[in-house]
């Protein structure tokens, strides 16, 4: 039986969670440790992070805080790794939660530990912040173009897109009272141009609070745009943190709020038409966690074009995509008037994407890689 160590974050959510049920399902022996919300010292910052995350985490006068400072955390990971003897310590997103020299004096103390670090943020976390996964052995990427780039840090990287869950995602019903014509699902709203960090930091509620300072130039429509060109088509559903007024013409009764990680599956489900949108989508196989979290749900998905994505979907069999306005509302309409073909392609992507990209495809790809 393979052990496998998981790390990072307040808590195994998200796509984290799905990880490690694929791993389960395989046989393996799996453990845990958080990074986030349980260091004394890191207190003040987790708090922040907290706020921007995409799940609920508990209110920090909850946290157990069972270590002092990095040194008791740093412990604690010796001490699992020795009791545990993990082939695969898999670090998700380990961003400035981790000391300098860390990875490095535990792959010099325990060689037998393949260590790999996962990001969902390629190509950028690589390209603006290289320090992130410096050290670790293997990099799990969803960005195809930044495998090359790894390969230049002297890291050996995977293209592992975020795994929907055969358990969660493959069995997704309609939640009731959320059908709608478009679904669209928005935490942050990305420019550009770009801006100020302080200026987002203290802006007001509103679309300027969350709007990225990253600027992100290749958007085929920002998401303002992308709603300003759905609005006319039929009801659209926005989740997420964005409240009444974010955008126009959209009725306060649209704005559909938060929902976590196990609730989506179904609200892809009770939409006619998902749509999806990328940061960078010249980016060659650079997919997000919706991609794979719409379509292993059955939804149906419709989305911007990404460079390579024809590796992964039968476009126009499985989903559809879109490289402007025109396109999208065209596209949109077309599908919305063809509900058997719309499902049977949902369908489709479903098989696909559970069969060849969910948890326990992940899992298993992923043991492969590092014991080659």
């Amino acid at each position: 039986m393979s052990s496998v160590l998981l790390l990072g974050s307040f808590l195994p959510g998200q796509s984290l969670w799905s990880i490690r049920r694929g791993f389960l399902d395989l046989g393996c022996d799996v453990h845990y440790l958080p990074t986030r919300g349980v260091i004394t010292s890191h207190r003040q910052r987790d708090e922040q992070l907290a706020a921007e995350e995409a799940d609920v985490i508990p209110a920090s006068d909850t946290w157990d805080l069972p270590y002092a400072d990095d040194t008791a955390f740093e412990d604690a990971l010796a001490a699992t790794i020795e009791q545990h003897r993990p082939e695969l310590l898999l670090w998700w997103f380990p961003k400035d939660d981790r000391r300098p020299g860390l990875i490095a004096y535990l792959r010099q103390q325990y060689p037998w530990c393949r260590t790999v670090t996962h990001t969902q943020d390629d190509p950028w976390d690589l390209r603006r912040h290289p320090e992130f996964c410096r050290e670790f052995e293997f990099a799990v990427t969803c960005c195809q173009e930044s495998i090359a780039e790894y390969a230049q840090q002297d890291l050996r990287a995977i293209l592992l897109y975020p795994p929907p869950a055969v358990e969660l995602h493959g069995n997704a019903q309609p939640t009731p009272g959320e059908a709608c014509d478009f679904s669209v699902t928005i935490l942050s709203n990305y420019s550009r141009s770009g801006g100020s960090q302080d200026d987002y930091l203290s802006a007001p509620e509103g679309l300027g609070r969350v709007t990225h300072p990253i600027p992100f130039p290749e958007q085929r429509l920002t998401r303002t745009e992308l709603v300003d060109a759905l609005t006319p088509l039929g009801r659209m559903h926005i989740y997420g943190g964005l409240g009444f007024g974010a955008f126009d013409g959209i009725p306060r009764t649209c704005y559909r709020g938060f929902r976590g990680y196990h609730e989506l599956p179904g609200v892809y489900r009770a939409a006619r038409i998902n749509v999806n949108h990328h940061n960078s989508p010249t980016s060659c196989g650079y997919l997000n966690q919706r991609d794979t979290a719409i379509t292993g749900s059955g939804g149906f998905m419709l989305t911007d074009y990404v460079d390579g994505m024809e590796e992964v979907f039968d476009i126009g069999s499985e989903i559809d995509t879109w490289m402007t306005r025109e396109e999208l509302q065209d596209k949109a309409r077309w599908w919305l008037a063809h509900d058997e073909a719309r499902e049977a392609a949902g369908r489709r992507a479903q098989a696909r994407i559970l069969g060849s990209y969910g948890n326990v495809a992940y899992a298993r790809k992923l043991l492969e890689f590092v014991n080659q």
